[in-house]
């Protein structure tokens, strides 16, 4: 039995990198020297997402099991809200120009764009619900705790002015087609809506070659000197946040995937979002 886990695990992200690897294919031929290239992967994503996350509710849940998911629904923001950035602040471990953004960077995850394929990858279409209740809370984190602390930042540097806490701005991000085919989903097994099937498989070998492009773009040369701050904030994503999950989760009554599916998103890396809201 552990052999044969071991080898599907295995198995999974072999396929997560052959995917990836061939977008790093595609970025080295000069498919996507300029910036448009790029944007257009992105938008196709971003463009499927929303049916994807859609079907994925309606498909695999009944009312008993989405009621039995909603229970658990808390747990995602607890562990969202546990945000352990603080401490290092305190130990003077973080430059003050960028203590909001460190808050930001330390719990904001992307879960779509490597979510998405690596739940798919390993868990299979029936974690992806668990993925986006994690989604929810994440989303919420960072158009409204996260953007606010990183225009902290801008207005302490005077480019700014004092930020809100809820902003239009923040709101209009909030409820962005992804979060909201995944809402509007919930609304239709919820009231039992009659929907013809759809297909979304599009968004998760995109979101792979998106991935894979990035890489080839980033290169490993700016990973050689790596600031204290980013080193915090990798300890944040692969060991503080997925042992945070762990914990609150070790003594509930849940689906074992469920409890798998959120570890695994805790663990993901920092949202692509962040960056641009710095710039």
């Amino acid at each position: 039995m552990l052999a044969a886990t071991i080898l599907h695990s295995l198995s999974a992200v072999c396929v997560l990198l052959i995917v990836i690897g061939f977008g790093v294919f595609l970025a080295r031929k000069g498919w996507f020297d300029a910036p448009s290239h790029r944007g257009i992967v992105s938008k196709l994503v971003n463009a499927a997402l929303p049916c994807f996350l859609f079907y994925s509710v309606i498909s695999k849940f009944s009312h008993v099991e989405l009621y039995n998911l909603l229970k658990f629904a808390g747990l995602p923001f607890l562990t969202v809200g546990l945000n352990f950035s603080i401490l290092f602040i305190k130990l003077g471990w973080v430059r003050p120009h960028m203590k909001g953004t460190f808050i930001a960077a330390f719990t904001g995850a992307t879960v779509l764009f490597v979510g998405v394929p690596l739940v798919q990858t390993m868990y299979g279409s029936d974690g992806i619900p668990y993925l986006l209740v994690y989604f929810f809370a994440n989303c919420v984190f960072i158009w409204t705790v996260g953007i606010f602390n990183i225009q902290l930042d801008g207005a302490c540097r005077g480019m700014t002015e004092e930020p809100k806490i809820f902003s239009i701005r923040g709101l209009k991000m909030l409820l962005s087609p992804p979060l909201m085919g995944f809402l509007i989903g919930l609304i239709v097994v919820l009231l039992s809506i009659p929907v013809p099937k759809l297909i979304g498989q599009l968004a998760t070998p995109l979101a792979l070659v998106f991935v894979g492009i990035t890489v080839w773009q980033i290169g490993c040369e700016k990973l050689k000197k790596l600031p204290r701050e980013v080193w915090l904030i990798l300890l944040s994503c692969y060991v503080i946040r997925p042992i945070t999950m762990y914990l609150c989760t070790m003594s509930l009554d849940m689906d074992p995937l469920m409890r798998k599916c959120f570890i695994l998103a805790s663990a993901l890396p920092v949202s692509s979002v962040i960056a641009v809201l710095c710039r």
